[in-house]
């Protein structure tokens, strides 16, 4: 495997808390970006449990854009055993329910240019993807059906003590029920496709009568980069990360998409404090 270095921004606290007994791992965008998902997986296996419960979190866009979906795919079906946790969360991204659309029989001309030709490559290299109709098939063949089926069944987002994990993020202008609803169209507002509304908003994820206000809740996502730079030339490019003063939101897409850097974070308590650590994966570009 080639050689993935492990950064990290320092710990910090939380406004908010976790349940009593839990440790949360949460990974963000993938994209095809095998080798250092399994370096993930192996530093959250050798880490010193903080908790009864440990919990893993995968936040969407395992597939597309990057050299090794399939693996991806694998490493993350698998990563229960592999990162010796107890418990496992596939949530949705855009790419997958893109993906979802095109073995239903939907238009797959925006899933190739958005990245599904680095997929279609890995499953059938030597065949031309139009007529689209002759190389479906082979797709469907060749993704575990259980990732599909996780998939199907997987909600649009998790909830944690104050911790709210969603693939792309939240509208200002929607309460988190209508927002959320796992069956809404996709579209520039979706949980799972959202970005300015979303990371311009300062005012904070609690919710109540008069709409949303800053309080406890911090907004875990993915979606849109964070990091658009190599990592291995100036790390410090990976405090914009880290949002949860001015926006309540921590950003776990360290660019996956054009590069082999994937962000994670790792959530715990001590004492009374409620602790949060953000690293990145990152291969050489």
């Amino acid at each position: 495997m080639p050689q993935t270095r492990n950064f990290s921004l320092p710990q910090r606290t939380l406004p908010g808390t976790l349940p009593q007994g839990i440790e949360l791992f949460v990974i963000g965008d993938v994209h095809g970006r095998a080798d250092q998902l399994a370096a993930i997986l192996e530093a959250i296996r050798v880490s010193y449990r903080k908790a009864e419960k440990r919990v893993l979190v995968f936040l969407g866009d395992l597939i597309d854009r990057g050299p090794e979906s399939l693996r991806a795919i694998r490493l993350a079906l698998e990563a229960g055993t592999l990162a010796g946790v107890d418990k496992l969360h596939l949530l949705p991204g855009n790419h997958e329910l893109a993906l979802l659309e095109v073995l239903n029989g939907g238009d797959h001309h925006l899933w190739l240019v958005n990245g599904g030709r680095a997929l279609l490559a890995e499953i059938a290299p030597d065949e031309a993807p139009e007529p689209f109709s002759d190389v479906r098939e082979r797709l469907a063949a060749s993704i575990p059906e259980a990732f599909i089926s996780a998939i199907y069944s997987a909600p649009s987002h998790v909830r944690i003590g104050d911790l709210l994990m969603v693939h792309a993020g939240l509208d200002p202008d929607a309460s988190p029920e209508e927002h959320l609803d796992r069956h809404r169209p996709l579209s520039d507002s979706h949980w799972a496709g959202i970005r300015h509304k979303f990371l311009c908003f300062t005012d904070g994820w609690e919710y109540g009568e008069g709409g949303y206000f800053k309080g406890a809740t911090v907004v875990v996502h993915g979606h849109t980069p964070a990091v658009r730079e190599d990592l291995n030339l100036r790390v410090e490019a990976m405090a914009e990360m880290d949002g949860i003063d001015d926006y309540r939101a921590i950003c776990l897409d360290a660019g996956a998409s054009t590069r082999p850097q994937i962000g994670w974070a790792h959530f715990y308590s001590r004492g009374r404090e409620t602790m949060c650590q953000i690293f990145t994966a990152v291969g050489s570009c």
